[in-house]
């Protein structure tokens, strides 16, 4: 019976002449698939070399840039997963610098060996660094040992074993990405069912990489998103016709509506931003769905935080301003119940303020939120 295949990409991103660094690159190559076939038997690996040279090999680079790079080749060239190089510094966003960028969204983790060293000390951590991003890619979460230390440092890049739990997780991930894709099993889909089906081959590992990626904290990291859904908020918290409004809308007419909101404010800002157009592929092609499903999924959980820290914000408001005042706007004696529901309508007003604030960002700041899963 053959072995189930494995196809990573080897990706040098950048017009590199220097032949003391290919040759670098070239041998840790062949050592990382050496320790794969040694560490995994049970899969029939490939690690394909290619360039695009496509960056200068000075100057610091934007990983989002390269992480694209790196997804539109492993699509065309059918890779399930891709290491892009680059002997540049990468620009980091949360750090103060960045030794590699993994995304398991996009299924792709970028290398900068600006700090790793030379000869055979480049070789070792960029292995070693490789083996840390396609831990995670693979799902794996940091350890206190084997690959998936956390690296503060380049010197504190070094070769270890994987732990007998970190295989049977590898081996398990590996297993799901080797089987047929759908696009090999129908030549024909409708975008629904292959949407579905997509998500229904691996819903667990779809739903781990939207958690990991912890759509919460991204109203913290989009500043302008966030600023555009509070001054929505506020407007209509001091606003007397909006008071008269949502204070007596039903509760199925408020929940249907912050429901909605949720939904067309994902939807602008993935469309507004360009997030669906990843890669040259026009084709149906699985991997393609399942980013695009990923994306989609922290989005939607990003923006129902947002929600809910609005209709918090809001509560707060409405217990602070004086009920003489309220019950002149809203012509009624206010409760509880007309305060909750009006907090509902004025988050919901603050989400489609915040998608409109969204495409305000910058591009590259959305998909670095979305893209990646940590800086290392």
């Amino acid at each position: 019976m053959a072995k189930p295949a494995i196809a990573i990409g080897w990706l040098l991103g950048a017009d590199l002449r220097d032949a003391d660094l290919l040759a670098a690159y070239d041998a840790a190559r062949g050592r990382l698939l050496t320790i794969l076939q040694e560490s995994l038997p049970e899969f029939s690996w490939t690690l394909e070399a290619d360039e695009r040279r496509v960056y200068n090999p000075r100057g610091a680079l934007d990983p989002v840039d390269l992480l694209e790079l790196g997804v539109a080749e492993k699509l065309h060239r059918h890779w399930d997963y891709v290491l892009v190089l680059v002997p540049n510094e990468l620009i980091p966003r949360h750090s103060p610098s960045a030794l590699g960028v993994p995304s398991s969204a996009l299924e792709v983790a970028v290398i900068s060996t600006s700090r790793l060293g030379a000869g055979e000390e480049l070789v070792e951590r960029v292995v070693a660094l490789a083996l840390h991003l396609l831990g995670h890619l693979w799902g794996l979460e940091h350890a206190s040992s084997g690959p998936m230390r956390p690296v503060d440092d380049p010197r504190e890049l070094r070769l270890e074993p994987w732990p007998p739990e970190q295989l049977r997780q590898i081996r398990q991930q590996l297993a799901e990405a080797a089987t047929a894709r759908l696009e090999e099993q129908r030549a024909r889909w409708g975008a629904l069912s292959f949407y579905w089906r997509t998500f229904v081959k691996d819903p667990a590992g779809i739903i781990e990489a939207i958690w990991g990626y912890a759509p919460w904290m991204m109203p913290v990291y989009l500043g302008r998103l966030t600023a555009a859904a509070a001054v929505s908020v506020v407007y209509f918290l001091i606003t007397a016709d909006a008071w008269a409004l949502g204070a007596h809308l039903s509760w199925r007419a408020v929940w249907l509506l912050a429901a909605l909101s949720i939904v067309a404010a994902t939807a602008f800002i993935f469309s507004g931003q360009d997030l669906g157009r990843l890669g040259r592929e026009h084709a149906w092609r699985e991997q393609l769905a399942r980013t695009r499903i990923v994306l989609l999924g922290t989005l939607g959980l990003g923006m129902a935080s947002l929600w809910l820290a609005l209709l918090l914000f809001s509560l707060l408001g409405a217990w602070i301003l004086p009920r003489s005042l309220l019950e002149a706007w809203m012509e009624v004696t206010p409760t509880t119940g007309h305060l909750l529901r009006y907090a509902v309508f004025t988050a919901t007003i603050g989400v489609l303020g915040a998608a409109l604030g969204g495409n305000l960002e910058e591009e590259r700041e959305i998909k670095a939120e979305l893209f990646f899963d940590e800086e290392t």
